[in-house]
């Protein structure tokens, strides 16, 4: 019989902001513990908020009654600690730091309210087990989400600043701030034109791709990759890779079975080739594909294939030199958009900018985006930039129909 915790532990200094001024200050710290046990080809598994006890191991002990087959081999003999945590401001301190940017912005913008959250993030994931397993992953960010309402407007809110990272930069956010105020102040029409180039978070448009990648739906024959694998199907710039690298945040280094892969990453789509799909370690057994490392799942629920977090391989261009001359439309908020089971994409933009790669030039009217994926990541892929000049993220820039 193996044991094995798996524990997560979050603690959160999140900011209310209110009328452009923080009202409220809540501080929180949750544990998670999944307590696993293996036997026999079944598993066990029992959870508690806070830490283990005696009372969780026997429950999930006494769980193997219910037969639950893992017939996989728990992993062994393994250890390694990764500490991203960069940031070093006290809770005080961030506080005032805020203060100080929401009183710099208000009295730079007084027609403007700012509202919505600011937090400041620690994370502590580990799995353990009495074989010799030892995984710790500890990470630490800022998120700010500032959503932005022009005192004459009648909307909720107009347009938002967002930045996420694991280092406080106060005068990059204020920069950044400021270039979204300045440019929603300069409203411009659309360019007529039937394509242009898209700047936008590739989360939004890489639904598709992880959906197709699945390895459980690939195995099954109703992923939309199933007649391409091992063939060049988009861009000879465009690769795909699992991943688990320094740049998530939050993201531990190993799966919800210990698996991990070499420099945290797994190539899935290498130079437009579709190489493989990504799989838990019941996938891989049951289809003959590699094991990729994707098991997901609750702290307390069997681990599973989950939802992986895939990232565009970044080119050396920054987003100035990817647009090569031409506007850009930089996607700020876009909802109610998704694809289509043949791959065909459409959303509206709620709110977006002209940009130049280096200035906002001036806020757009609402406009709706759409292509298929296999153009969008074909023909009309222009590349991901080395900078991160996308509210802190690196910037997919895409050609696409606008209307």
């Amino acid at each position: 019989m193996v044991k094995e915790l798996f524990q997560q532990t979050l603690i959160e200094t999140a900011l209310n902001v209110s009328q452009s001024r923080i009202e409220a200050v809540m501080k929180k710290k949750i544990t998670k513990s999944g307590c696993r046990v293996y036997k026999d080809g079944f598993l066990g598994i029992a959870g508690t908020l806070g830490e283990a006890k005696d009372k969780t191991w026997t429950e999930a002990e006494s769980n193997l009654s219910k037969k639950i087959s893992y017939p996989f081999e728990p992993e062994k003999n393994r250890k390694r600690i990764r500490d991203l945590r960069a940031q070093t401001i006290s809770e005080q301190d961030f506080v005032k730091e805020m203060e100080e940017l929401l009183h710099i912005l208000h009295q730079e913008y007084p027609d403007f309210i700012f509202s919505n959250k600011i937090k400041l993030i620690e994370s502590e994931i580990l799995l353990r087990n009495d074989t010799g397993l030892d995984y710790i992953n500890y990470d630490r960010s800022i998120e700010l989400g500032l959503l932005v309402k022009h005192v004459d407007s009648v909307s909720i809110f107009d347009t938002g600043i967002f930045y996420s990272s694991r280092s406080l930069e106060a005068d990059k956010i204020l920069r950044e701030a400021r270039q979204v105020l300045e440019g929603f102040k300069k409203e411009i029409t659309l360019p007529q034109q039937e394509k242009m180039l898209v700047v936008i978070h590739q989360s939004v448009l890489l639904s598709k791709v992880i959906e197709s990648l699945n390895g459980e739906n690939v195995g099954l024959g109703t992923s939309l990759f199933c007649d391409n694998m091992g063939t060049r199907a988009f861009d000879d710039s465009f690769s795909v890779y699992q991943d688990r690298t320094e740049e998530k945040q939050h993201t531990p280094f190993f799966d919800m079975e210990g698996v991990v892969n070499s420099e945290d990453q797994v190539m899935l789509i290498d130079e437009g080739v579709i190489l493989k799909a990504y799989t838990d370690k019941k996938q891989s057994a049951t289809f003959s594909f590699p094991v990729t490392g994707s098991a997901g799942g609750g702290y307390d629920d069997v681990p599973s294939l989950g939802y992986a977090d895939l990232s565009i391989l970044p080119g050396e261009k920054t987003l100035t030199e990817l647009l090569q001359g031409e506007y850009g439309v930089m996607v700020i908020m876009a909802s109610g958009g998704d694809y289509s089971s043949e791959g065909n994409f459409a959303s509206p933009v709620q709110m977006a900018y002209l940009t130049d790669g280096e200035q906002l030039l001036g806020r757009l009217p609402e406009l709706n985006i759409s292509g298929n994926m296999y153009d969008i990541f074909g023909e009309d892929f222009v590349g991901v930039s080395k900078d991160k000049p996308l509210m802190g993220e690196r910037a997919l820039v895409v050609r696409m129909k606008i209307g």
